[in-house]
């Protein structure tokens, strides 16, 4: 009941501003916002948080693609999160060569190795384009006719902007659609890994340790970026150059103690606070069920298929760190909302808002049915969950599918205009689907595959109780077979046995090839593409019908939440876009009678050394402990080396890798991880519990200097 009191205190002001919480777009620095920081220990300019074209912290900070990292020298080098860096060294892997295990140090740029399918975006530019879209505001349009004129006005500005060579842009919304902004990066596709640690540091602790508090990881890597001689992007080439950023962050002189003011940025996936309770219904009672028993049979496929077979170990390494991320999530996701009555919170507040609604009989025309509207929405698309949940995770896992649903899907889309072809179909779209082909390609292993193919084929055509995928159950009974399962295996064999897709030139040759001559190619997996299209089509058109309407649905939403608290300053959930955020270094307080202190030390990392994966400490830390000599690194407030600490700052995935800065703009760590009891942070923010964890820059330093002697790095640190 306690809990519940604290949660219906904070309705919906949890989206106002408060000191720790909201994920702030740069141009949304308010003098009520800049007072409070200010407050807090920033001693900088608001203004160099952003300003296009100029020094500012926001040029330091780097997208890495589903991760974050930022620039702290002036020749390109970059930290990030060791499991932001760990697809490179993954897929740089053999067992002759084990980087995952061993880590990787380049001592000099000569040394440094391309990192297999990595580019990083810096922001450039950060537009507001909200008038140009003020058409598809108009009362009563067809959400369709509404959709269209959305990605009409934003191919038009992607393609401007895109005119300049190196850049990448993206039309982003907020808030459900109510704005719009042009957002421009310049795209770095030379990549190059610098410094790995071993899996026994920058993963310390596992899955055990993972989400939880206290942590003792040495989650961090260095990459750096390269240009070609005249400073412009290019492809890897050996006479490029190191980049030369606008900005870096200098490494904090000054030791980091609790109470400090702290400030992240960053790109945050993906946060949902401005959902309903309609909607957060289904990801109860429905979503998050269905995802967790989907993985765990996913993973136990995968752990099987990879037992006793060193070079597939390697190759699923990358997914099965993933998928290990992913439902431990998913159960504490769900952990979270159900014992913090998120549902029964958001509940309240829209009953409030129906009331608020009702007592001003100038809105009822306005916004009187978008409740009820927003909750019919819902179970449309619950209806739709399990199947959009089986085929998002098949086309991940499944490569030879994906690839031939993508080389037919072309085939046809590239008779078109480039302006008129579907969103990811675009030249620029396919030209980045080929380059990431050769590390896709090197983590292929066939007979993993076809298990793959067969087990999610399986659980999409009896989760399929509509018929949506008529044509490919059709295509599947025709397979010899006593039952379903014997067709399935069947079928599958029978496609692996006729398809090229596994060539890696037969690929790109598809890709460059006209319709006419990829359906003449004649591949098993090509050719079921295009028989099941119109199954892909159906599917895909409810799914956008569904998205469609939200579209018209949620901006009001959000529109009357505004109405009903006026005065209050607001931000737009996560959308990948670079974010900023502040707060304070913090400890917690999970449950009764436990409290957790913001700092993990070195001893604390040898205490839990058990010789056992995965906690088998790297035996060069346990020696650089026993030999004594690190004192510059330690803190005399702790009396040790710091390992990892908390802060109050608001962060979801897609921020791991993010620059953790101090008042002065310095780098005093790297985020990596949010903590367990918190994660319905992302639905409803929970100021009390919600805490972000991060590899402190001094334990950087140590592992650099103590245990892989990576003098360059620290030199060019400039901590020596």
């Amino acid at each position: 009941m306690k809990v519940k009191t604290i949660f219906m205190s904070i309705v919906f002001s949890t989206l106002a501003l408060t000191a720790k919480e909201g994920m702030y777009r740069v141009d949304d620095v308010t003098p009520a916002i800049c007072k409070d920081m200010q407050s807090m220990g920033f001693a900088l300019d608001p203004a160099s948080i952003w300003q296009a074209g100029k020094k500012s912290l926001a040029m330091a900070v780097v997208n890495l693609g589903g991760g974050t990292g930022s620039f702290v020298s002036p020749d390109g080098l970059i930290i990030t999160n060791h499991h932001v860096a760990f697809g490179a060294v993954q897929s740089l892997s053999s067992p002759e060569h084990n980087y995952i295990r061993d880590g990787f140090l380049a001592r000099s740029l000569s040394e440094e190795i391309p990192a297999p399918g990595y580019s990083v975006r810096i922001m450039t530019g950060f537009e507001n384009v909200t008038p140009l879209f003020k058409s598809i505001f108009r009362s009563g349009m067809n959400p369709q006719k509404r959709s269209r004129r959305i990605d009409k006005i934003s191919k038009r500005l992607i393609k401007k902007g895109e005119a300049a060579p190196g850049n990448e842009c993206l039309v982003a919304q907020y808030y459900g659609g109510r704005e719009f902004y042009l957002v421009t990066y310049l795209k770095i596709r030379d990549m190059r890994v610098v410094y790995v640690p071993a899996r026994s540091i920058g993963e310390y602790g596992g899955e055990i340790d993972n989400w939880m508090w206290p942590r003792h990881t040495g989650d961090f890597s260095f990459l750096r970026a390269y240009v070609g001689p005249d400073g412009r992007p290019a492809k890897y080439a050996k006479d490029n150059v190191p980049y030369r950023p606008l900005h870096y962050f200098p490494i904090a002189r000054q030791n980091l103690k609790s109470g400090d003011f702290t400030m992240i940025m960053g790109f945050p996936g993906t946060t949902k606070r401005w959902i309903s309770a309609a909607e957060i219904g289904n990801e109860i009672q429905s979503n998050y069920p269905e995802r967790i028993a989907l993985l765990e049979q996913y993973i136990a496929l995968l752990e099987k298929i990879s037992m006793d077979r060193e070079t597939l170990k390697i190759k699923h390494a990358g997914i099965l760190k993933g998928l290990y991320n992913s439902i431990k999530n998913y159960r504490g996701m769900l952990e979270s909302l159900r014992k913090n009555a998120v549902y029964e919170t958001k509940l309240d507040a829209e009953n409030k808002l129906t009331a608020w609604i009702a007592s001003r009989p100038a809105l009822k025309k306005k916004y009187g049915r978008l409740l009820a509207d927003m909750a019919a929405l819902a179970a449309e698309e619950r209806s739709q969950g399990s199947l959009q949940t089986i085929y998002g995770w098949m086309n991940r896992g499944c490569r030879l599918f994906n690839w031939g649903l993508t080389i037919e899907k072309y085939s046809r889309e590239k008779a078109k205009k480039d302006m008129d072809r579907e969103a990811g179909f675009l030249e620029r779209d396919i030209a980045a689907k080929k380059e990431r082909l050769p590390v896709s390609q090197r983590n292929l292993d066939l007979d993993s595959d076809q298990a793959v193919f067969a087990f999610f084929l399986e659980k999409l055509l009896s989760a399929d109780s509509t018929g949506i995928f008529k044509i490919l159950r059709q295509q599947v009974e025709q397979s010899p077979g006593a039952g379903l399962d014997e067709q399935i295996s069947a079928f599958v064999h029978n496609l692996y046995d006729h398809t090229r897709l596994a060539d890696l030139d037969f690929k790109m040759k598809m890709f460059a090839a006209d319709g006419k001559a990829v359906a003449a190619a004649g591949d098993a997996f090509i050719s079921l593409a295009g028989k099941i299209s119109p199954d892909i089509d159906a599917f895909n058109n409810r799914k956008n019908s569904i998205a469609n309407h939200w579209l018209q649905l949620k901006p009001l939403y959000i529109e009357a939440m505004m109405q009903m608290r006026p005065g209050e300053t607001f931000y737009p959930d996560a959308n990948s876009t670079l974010r900023f955020n502040y707060g304070r270094v913090e400890g917690y307080s999970p449950r009764d009678a436990v409290n957790y202190e913001p700092f993990t030390t070195l001893t604390g990392v040898l205490a839990k050394n058990s010789g056992v994966f995965p906690f088998n400490l790297d035996t060069k830390v346990v020696a650089a402990f026993q030999k004594k000599d690190y004192a510059r690194h330690m803190v005399p407030e702790l009396n040790d080396v710091p390992v990892n600490f908390l802060t109050s700052n608001d962060s979801t995935g897609g921020n791991s890798g993010s620059p953790v800065l101090n008042g002065r703009g310095e780098l005093v760590g790297v985020l990596f991880d949010g903590n367990y009891e918190s994660l319905s942070s992302d639905f409803f923010y929970q100021p009390a519990i919600t805490r972000s964890i991060h590899v402190d820059i001094r334990y950087v330093l140590f592992v650099a200097d103590q245990v892989n002697q990576a003098n360059n790095i620290l030199r060019e640190l400039t901590a020596e």
